[in-house]
């Protein structure tokens, strides 16, 4: 099915997971730096330039406009999460046609690595390698002085942040149109391709337009696709090691990340259900009737518990048990808002953007709201996670802007 029949919902990005044996953050972690390569040569990243951690509500530090031009907060989203790297935020835009570096300190911007469409996925950061997608299809590669090292193009939109393998040497690209690019992350050559078949049965042809990264999982790349499936590839070939069906309706898309455990991969479909998996077999545990369009957070309490933190198309932030499925809170249910981000772990606090709304900071261990913020334009709605490093919280509106508060010492 060609990306231009699908439906163009304004939906959340998400955020890519690679790993081989997940290890569920702990209380204190912080999420959005950038992808760290401690590969033989690689230079460690820069010091967090607001050290300390995030645990009391923000006040305003700054607020820049995103570069390019200008378009109405009403009829566009912005999609790219930004990346935190030393003294440098790397950011894309709607309006844009390249990826921006730009200063922690005041946002204005420091280098900018040209693309041929505007940037609505994170980079990864990888030691000297800076690498991205554009809306057009095509995958960059340059080096920090802003040196191109190779382009490629999959021809269809990619809308969500690359999976970098260090140990193969293999970069994951997943756009648009249920096709999946294994690329040599040094080249840029092609090692293998899959494109997902069509599913006959579906009752309507359009498909949401989003796709989920991919999941590097022992030796398989995980992979989420419009006809509701999760695929198990195998990671050398591109061969098909397995297939589950999870979502259902008239949108099974899945376009939220696996998030996966030592012994269980929870799922969601768009409109529902939320199962969780069991590594070994693929058999259900459990599953609840929630959908989602941004990928859940895992995360450890200081009880033992991992929880999943899952963003509902419903609008209901839910803290889940994993092992059971039992909800442990629930924030939203009397909101009249739009879909959630990815939540975002800042100490012990829990962050959430919401798409025509703000972003609000919630305690993790029950789920009360202690913040939020007011947002200066109606229409600036927050579509992609938070970003937290430090004592610095980052954002960008669907107004056009990039803001940028800290918490206090």
């Amino acid at each position: 099915m060609a990306w231009c029949g699908v439906l163009a919902l304004v939906l959340p990005a998400a955020l890519a997971i690679a790993q081989e044996d997940v290890e569920t953050p702990t209380w204190e972690q912080t999420q959005g730096r950038a992808y760290r390569s401690f590969l033989p040569g690689a230079e460690r990243p820069a010091p967090s330039t607001f050290r300390g951690v995030f645990r009391q509500p923000p006040v305003p530090h700054w607020r820049a406009r995103l570069p390019g031009g200008r378009l109405n907060a009403a009829t566009h989203t912005e999609r790219a999460r930004p990346v935190v790297d030393g003294s440098s935020i790397f950011v894309g835009s709607a309006s844009g046609d390249a990826l921006y570096e730009v200063s922690r300190t005041n946002g204005t911007v420091i280098r900018e690595f040209p693309a041929a469409s505007s940037v609505e996925s994170e980079p990864i950061l990888a030691g000297n390698l800076i690498l991205f997608a554009d809306t057009g299809g095509v995958t960059w590669a340059y080096e920090r002085d802003g040196s191109l090292l190779w382009r490629h193009d999959s021809a269809a939109p990619v809308l969500v942040r690359p999976t970098l393998d260090e140990g193969r040497g293999t970069l994951y690209i997943t756009n648009v149109d249920d096709l999946v690019v294994a690329l040599d992350a040094t080249t840029g050559e092609l090692q293998w391709q899959h494109q997902q078949r069509p599913d006959l049965s579906r009752r309507t042809a359009l498909s949401l337009y989003g796709a989920p990264p991919a999941v590097l999982l022992d030796g398989e790349v995980l992979v989420g696709f419009s006809d509701g499936s999760i695929v198990g590839l195998e990671a050398e070939t591109g061969e098909v090691a397995w297939q589950q069906r999870v979502g259902e309706g008239a949108y099974p898309d899945v376009i939220a990340e696996p998030a996966v455990l030592k012994d269980v991969i929870l799922s969601s479909g768009y409109f529902e259900p939320l199962v969780a998996l069991e590594r070994e077999d693929r058999t259900v545990r459990w599953r609840m009737p929630y959908g989602a369009a941004a990928g859940s957070t895992l995360v450890t309490v200081p009880s033992g518990e991992t929880w999943l933190l899952h963003p509902g198309t419903d609008g209901v932030l839910r803290a889940i048990e994993t092992a059971n499925g039992l909800v442990v809170w629930s924030w939203g249910e009397d909101r009249e808002q739009g879909a959630l981000s990815r939540p975002t772990i800042a100490g012990d606090h829990v962050l959430i953007g919401d798409a025509e709304g703000t972003v609000t900071m919630l305690r993790l261990t029950d789920g009360q709201e202690v913040w939020s913020h007011e947002p200066r334009y109606h229409l600036s709605g927050v579509t992609v996670a938070p970003t937290v490093d430090g004592r610095q919280l980052v954002f960008v509106t669907n107004a056009g802007f990039l803001v940028s508060m800290l918490s206090p010492q």
